[in-house]
């Protein structure tokens, strides 16, 4: 499967050109989140308007369904898709998004797993060293060499670890994070509800105690002056110390099926804004202290109204901006993260996938559409805007640069978002 620059104006090498600007001027995305993890993006200077029909698609090609994000180091970009009954993990060319290598994997469904939204796969990669390690709908973890494709280690994680069954099941979809050459994984089971695992070999470097995992991308947070992995249990979030897997902190969490999806936010050294859905969901802020060697987590304030579901929220300052709703409705929204207090709200983009990048927001939205605006405690204002890709669109956009990189569930494709050149 090959891509094609779609715009017939531009010569290849001019979009060969301007695709290696926009990796020149950006950060390598290495795992779910972005590069510092928190959807806070170093970029180009962005366009802030876009010729009709949209940004220049560098290129375009066909992929296959599946949630996970988009990897980008250097000249490769990595994810993963369904093609049939296998999974696949693919490296493309950033520059082309000609496929470089495809390792296939037929995982075995369980029963129980719910059918509804597909089979996946819902977790992201990760890129450590030379390596990238993913994790499919099953719980397989495997190992591969960045360059080749080759399959190094691999690591079944119900059987090694058991599994906890869940109200809802959707299979695995904790996407792995890195910290301290380590890598850190989701779990949920009988053993331990987080592995770390030594990405060399794939031998367990530290076991946490025995849990389930919730649906939400785990976090490393710095709170009052430790390194700290965040998570959700389907009982609410959690702390462990990553470079053993003690046991921090927890604050529960109201619910019905603890089915809970949304990353936290670090509002600063002491404060989390922890979002939830649901009947029993809302958006809560927790203070996090310790005095000697025992943490606490405390509530300062809960709004029912604040449900939130699989997307991301960005703080900016004493305001964090993002869509605030459920699965059904929801709306462009900014409040201030110490009080709760709901300083605007924008109809008419529904679950926004969202970046912060060159001081604006850009986020697609379930519809497809493609947003670029000026967030602000006063108000937004889009500045560009148009329908990219088809629904459902559910997987983060990946920005390096001013190229971004988005999918759906059949296409991928490469946008530039910087200036753009005279008369073009």
């Amino acid at each position: 499967m090959t891509g094609f620059p779609r715009t017939a104006t531009w010569t290849t090498l001019t979009c060969l050109a301007l695709l290696a600007a926009g990796h020149a001027a950006g950060a390598d995305w290495l795992q779910w989140g972005g590069p510092a993890g928190d959807y806070t993006v170093p970029s180009a200077p962005l366009a802030e308007n876009w010729p009709p029909g949209g940004p220049k698609r560098l290129w375009e090609r066909t992929l296959g369904p599946g949630y996970s994000s988009i990897l980008a180091k250097g000249d490769t970009l990595v994810t993963m898709y369904r093609a049939g009954n296998d999974e696949v993990v693919v490296a493309l060319g950033a520059a082309t998004g000609t496929t470089r290598w495809a390792h296939r994997d037929q995982p075995v469904l369980w029963e129980e797993m719910t059918r509804e939204f597909g089979v996946g796969p819902n977790a992201t990669p990760l890129i450590i060293g030379d390596r990238v390690v993913a994790i499919g709908i099953s719980g397989r973890m495997r190992c591969l060499d960045l360059e080749s494709g080759r399959l190094l280690w691999q690591r079944d994680l119900p059987a090694d670890f058991g599994r906890r069954k869940r109200v809802e099941e959707y299979g695995y979809s904790g996407s792995p994070i890195a910290f301290d050459g380590a890598v850190i994984a989701l779990v949920g089971g009988d053993q331990a509800a987080v592995v770390a695992f030594d990405p060399k070999n794939g031998s367990t470097r530290w076991k946490s105690r025995p849990g389930g995992v919730s649906y939400a991308p785990p976090s490393i947070v710095r709170l009052a002056g430790e390194d700290q992995y965040v998570y959700f249990e389907p009982e609410g979030v959690a702390a462990l110390d990553p470079r053993t897997g003690a046991l921090l902190w927890t604050a529960p969490i109201e619910f019905n099926n603890g089915n809970h999806l949304t990353p936290v936010v670090q509002c600063d050294e002491h404060h989390l804004w922890v979002g939830s859905q649901f009947q029993t969901g809302g958006g809560r802020l927790l203070e996090i202290t310790r005095q000697a060697e025992r943490w606490s987590a405390r509530q300062l304030w809960f709004a029912a109204a604040m449900q939130t579901s699989h997307w991301p929220l960005i703080r900016v300052g004493e305001f964090i901006y993002g869509s605030i709703g459920g699965n059904s409705r929801s709306q462009l929204t900014a409040f201030r993260w110490k009080t709760g207090e709901v300083v605007w709200k924008r109809p008419g983009y529904h679950k926004a996938q969202a970046l912060w990048a060159d001081g604006k927001l850009l986020f697609l939205d379930e519809s497809g559409q493609l947003v670029l605006g000026k967030a602000t405690p006063g108000g937004f204002e889009p500045l560009a805007q148009a329908r990219i890709t088809e629904p459902i669109s559910w997987s983060l956009p990946t920005l390096v640069g001013s190229t971004l990189y988005v999918r759906d569930q059949a296409r991928i494709m490469a946008l530039d978002l910087g200036s753009q050149p005279p008369g073009k």
